[in-house]
């Protein structure tokens, strides 16, 4: 038995859909809400978490669920015990250490580690899908002074790109030809150079299994920077706009991934 966990009210419930009722032909599915999961978690074979990513918005301790999955050594497909991306200090840490990442601090004092510039984009660290993010002048920033916020260098950019990952092998990747509509996505075939941009974020991310997407902008020279890497509560997939073709392998590989999670804790039990 498959929990398949997920808030449909997030504004995503089409991709869920689409996922569940694939997996539904091939294992017994229980779907539910992260509030109401308590119940029958102990009673599944594996979880996998889809888009619970506004938890914080439901009044409960930030992550509480997966907290308790582990206490309890429930089988989880994504990996809880390692995680890059649970808030956005991992940007500080791989800018410092010299990935491609946008210019990246997060504290006034720090804006000399950054390209000298006149505008700048704050995003709070533990947001999602641009909550709280906005441009920025140097006066302002400098006046606002803004706490458990990321500070950048404004980057103008041709395009964002996404490269989807399962089990640390790349599925597929999107972009976002109009820069200013983040999710109108088309398919995008990427260059050796993308694949090794990408792939040196999923290994240096120490989850060991599961989904994970890195996105990026494509800069005007075509130079690759990194925006940020999600791997946790629910990673959105833009399955509703892939070619038959693409969803079909993705999803194969999805189902394989979970029996072999499935099969391999049986084994240890």
């Amino acid at each position: 038995m498959l929990l398949f966990l997920t808030d449909l009210s997030n504004g995503n419930e089409e991709e869920d859909i689409i996922i569940s009722n694939y997996l539904h032909q091939y294992f017994q599915l229980v779907i539910c809400h992260p509030a109401d999961c308590e119940g029958v978690e102990d009673r599944v074979d594996e979880i996998i978490i889809r888009n619970t990513w506004n938890e914080k918005d439901y009044g409960r301790p930030p992550l509480g669920y997966e907290n308790r999955f582990q206490i309890k050594g429930l089988n989880i497909h994504d990996d809880l015990y390692k995680r890059f991306g649970e808030d956005k200090d991992y940007l500080l840490d791989l800018y410092r250490k010299g990935y491609p990442v946008i210019p990246t601090v997060d504290t006034i004092a720090d804006l000399y580690q950054l390209p000298e510039a006149n505008e700048y984009f704050i995003k709070p660290k533990d947001g999602f899908d641009a909550i709280g993010a906005r441009k920025i002048n140097k006066e302002d920033l400098v006046k606002l002074n803004p706490i458990r916020y990321l500070i950048q260098t404004f980057v103008d950019f041709k395009y964002e790109i996404s490269f989807y990952f399962l089990d640390k092998q790349l599925q597929y990747t999107l972009y976002a030809p109009e820069k200013t509509k983040r999710w109108n996505l088309v398919e995008y075939t990427p260059s050796v150079s993308d694949i090794n941009f990408a792939e040196q974020f999923i290994r240096c991310n120490i989850q060991s299994r599961g989904i994970e997407r890195v996105d990026a902008c494509r800069l005007k020279n075509g130079e690759l920077l990194l925006v940020e890497l999600t791997d946790h509560g629910g990673v959105y997939l833009s399955v509703p706009l892939l070619k038959n073709e693409v969803r079909d392998r993705f999803f194969s590989n999805l189902k394989e991934s979970l029996l072999r999670r499935i099969t391999l804790n049986k084994e240890e039990f």
